[in-house]
């Protein structure tokens, strides 16, 4: 089973870092083109697939189990978080580029708005407690971790901040230094 799940997560960074490619390959989806919202697209979207690269190679390189299953279970959160923050981007700037005629002041309008510009927040919650976390409770039977909601929920947090800190949006509300 545990290769299975390491199977799936490989498949999910080739996909991420594809996504990431294709979004910083195409800065004129988004309305204002300049090399400052290019720089803020690869930040957002390529900078923290290279730290979620760096994870999982950590999963692998620990030797205690319960440690491993912290850092792959952190890799999924952030890993799902990078996943619905580019489908964001790309459905964001699909709908620039559509220039679709829609009410922005209609309530299900900004109803849907909501719902995609967080999605990197609540979505990644639900997929890994309702996904990833039963997987990863057939494959670690003995992990305290996995039955421990205090604790994952801290991981959640931790791995929203390390988000926010790969992207530079940390940077851009402490210091208002940053290219987003």
């Amino acid at each position: 089973m545990a290769n299975q799940l390491d199977e799936a997560f490989n498949w999910l960074v080739l996909i991420l870092t594809t996504i990431a490619g294709a979004l910083s390959d195409f800065p004129q989806l988004y309305p204002l083109h300049s090399p400052r919202v290019e720089l803020a697209i690869v930040r957002l979207s390529v900078f923290p697939a290279i730290v979620l690269v760096f994870l999982w190679l950590s999963s692998h390189l620990v030797n205690k189990v319960e440690l491993q299953v912290v850092v792959k279970s952190f890799s999924w959160i952030f890993a799902s978080i990078i996943l619905m923050a580019d489908l964001a981007l790309l459905l964001l700037g699909t709908y620039q580029v559509t220039s679709l005629p829609v009410d922005l002041g209609h309530p299900l309008t900004i109803l849907a708005s909501g719902l995609i510009i967080f999605s990197p927040l609540y979505f990644p919650l639900l997929f890994c407690l309702i996904v990833v976390r039963p997987r990863m409770r057939e494959t670690y039977k003995d992990s305290r971790f996995l039955y421990s909601l205090p604790k994952q929920a801290l991981l959640y947090v931790g791995a929203v901040l390390s988000y926010l800190l790969a992207a530079g949006i940390v940077e851009e509300i402490l210091f208002g230094v940053g290219v987003i």
